[in-house]
């Protein structure tokens, strides 16, 4: 026998919803109002139900299976873009009614976000589409043909002055923490934003992400902490001794569109857009200035192989007196 429709609250949404007959209703966020709006959909004769596919209802199925199938962090990326580019869209718009100027629309409302941003949004929105093909809920998809900026490459480092001045315009602490944390130890931001209480290993002074959380699947990764990186980790497991570790101002986890509004805030200061993955790259330079072998370096990264040192950080090239010092020593 089949289940009676329900509303249910989509807490990523903050808003009601109820599937009848094969279709899903946004209620909205009121209980009053979307418990009136569900029994008046109840007592709708049973083809009037049969509606057009909406692109909320497709993304939000999409989110629910992403949020079943993927990495929590897979989910939160995708939850993040979609919820961006729904507000921009009407509530009643159908897959039929969607363009990819619809799409544009929404990238021309960001104009601080860089290349790779725009490409990652553009890569969300047409994934939820892909995966409702394969599923049978249409046809095709709509917007399967939007040109994409390139990816671009993060070749700059930031300089030991460079990172004091950055830190001297953070007021907060709690992203103060996080740009400490990311020029310590190189890690990647994502590994910032997904760290748990569980995941800390402060008896051996690391991170411990085992293979379904980690970059790559086939392994764990290990995150190593110097002594300031680990003070600031166990100064926050006191306050979050269970949940994410890393947490804004608003006592909620670190969102990599939030890292990019950080940046943007700091660039009217500075004069230049900076990242947390040049800290990573700055990591690894400093390392490789410093003599430690190619091996270790690719080790604390997190890489599979030094291979990658070769064929991604070639921030040495930056330090000309660095390669002239190293030139000498052959004579």
């Amino acid at each position: 026998m089949p289940r009676k429709p329900k509303p249910w609250w989509r807490e990523h949404r903050q808003t009601w919803y109820v599937k009848i007959a094969g279709k899903q209703y946004n209620l909205g966020p009121d209980k009053a109002e979307a418990e009136r709006r569900f029994h008046e959909l109840m007592a709708r004769p049973k083809d009037a139900t049969v509606q057009a596919k909406s692109v909320l209802a497709i993304m939000d199925a999409f989110l629910d299976w992403t949020k079943k199938h993927r990495a929590p962090r897979t989910y939160d990326w995708y939850c993040e873009r979609c919820r961006s580019f729904a507000l921009t869209i009407e509530k009643t718009m159908t897959v039929d009614q969607l363009k990819p100027l619809h799409v544009q629309q929404w990238l021309d409302q960001h104009p601080n976000w860089n290349g790779g941003n725009r490409r990652g949004g553009i890569t969300a929105v047409q994934r939820v589409f892909r995966w409702a093909m394969k599923m049978g809920y249409i046809d095709r998809s709509p917007i399967a043909y939007i040109e994409k900026p390139k990816a671009g490459r993060r070749d700059e480092i930031v300089t030991a002055e460079e990172f004091a001045t950055i830190c001297e315009h953070v007021r907060d602490q709690p992203f103060l923490d996080v740009l400490n944390t990311a020029w310590e130890t190189g890690c990647r931001p994502q590994e910032i934003s997904a760290l748990q209480a569980a995941q800390v290993d402060l008896k051996n002074g690391r991170w411990v992400f085992a293979p379904k959380d980690a970059k790559v699947k086939t392994r764990p990764r290990i995150v190593y902490l110097p002594d300031k990186a680990k003070a600031i980790t166990e100064r926050l497991l006191q306050s979050h001794s269970t949940g994410h570790v890393f947490r804004n101002t608003k006592g909620k986890p670190w969102t990599a569109m939030a890292f990019n509004c950080r940046f943007n805030y700091l660039k009217r200061k500075l004069g230049r857009k900076f990242c947390l993955y040049l800290f990573r790259h700055s990591f690894a330079t400093r390392l490789l200035e410093a003599g430690v072998d190619a091996l270790t370096v690719a080790i604390l990264l997190g890489h599979q192989n030094p291979s990658m040192l070769s064929t991604t950080y070639q921030h040495l090239a930056h330090n000309p007196q660095f390669l002239l010092e190293q030139a000498r020593k052959a004579s």
